[in-house]
């Protein structure tokens, strides 16, 4: 647990029954993030849509894992890790699907905290995949940062309007 600018932060492994403290928190930090980046409706349309609390509920019914950050019991960041959807993707890999936390708690460990309850989340795979927005400098340091090295390109849809994203991947110890 680590300290934040508001007082406490707890991270706690996700169940289908948060799905919309993901959402909420899912949808600010995707707005935070990419608003005046990304086309507003495309953006929109994208939060309306991913992170519907009844999406985000099936993915979790369906196999996906998810840890919350909490600040003094608000959501302030998330990490989800799926079945791969990359093309990039190979077998034995799993795919590190959203790691968001709101800006005023970047630089509080809380974003390394999500990151290694996801990897701990994803023991028994091969690799760990991910796609980043090309221009995303921030994350794309994070996670260079964590071991991570881009192995592909892809376009993504945000909303109906494609972007470009780099695909990274960083190998894990199979236990």
């Amino acid at each position: 647990m680590t300290r934040a600018p508001s007082g406490h932060v707890a991270i706690r492994e996700a169940a289908a029954s948060d799905a919309a403290r993901l959402s909420l928190v899912a949808d600010a930090t995707f707005l935070e993030t990419f608003a005046g980046v990304i086309d507003g409706n495309a953006l929109v349309a994208h939060c309306e849509t991913q992170h519907a609390p009844a999406y985000l509920a099936e993915r979790l019914a369906h196999g996906a894992r998810a840890w919350l950050a909490e600040a003094d019991g608000a959501p302030v960041g998330y990490a989800m890790l799926t079945a791969p959807e990359l093309e990039a993707a190979r077998e034995g890999d799993i795919e590190l699907k959203k790691i968001y936390l709101l800006s005023r708690f970047h630089g509080t460990g809380t974003a390394a905290a999500l990151f290694d309850h996801a990897l701990n989340g994803a023991a028994g795979h091969d690799r760990l995949v991910l796609g980043v927005k090309n221009d995303n400098h921030r994350a794309i340091a994070f996670y260079t940062k964590q071991g991570f090295a881009q192995i592909a390109t892809r376009r993504f849809d945000v909303g109906g309007t494609l972007y470009d994203d780099v695909v990274l991947a960083r190998d894990l110890e199979r236990t």
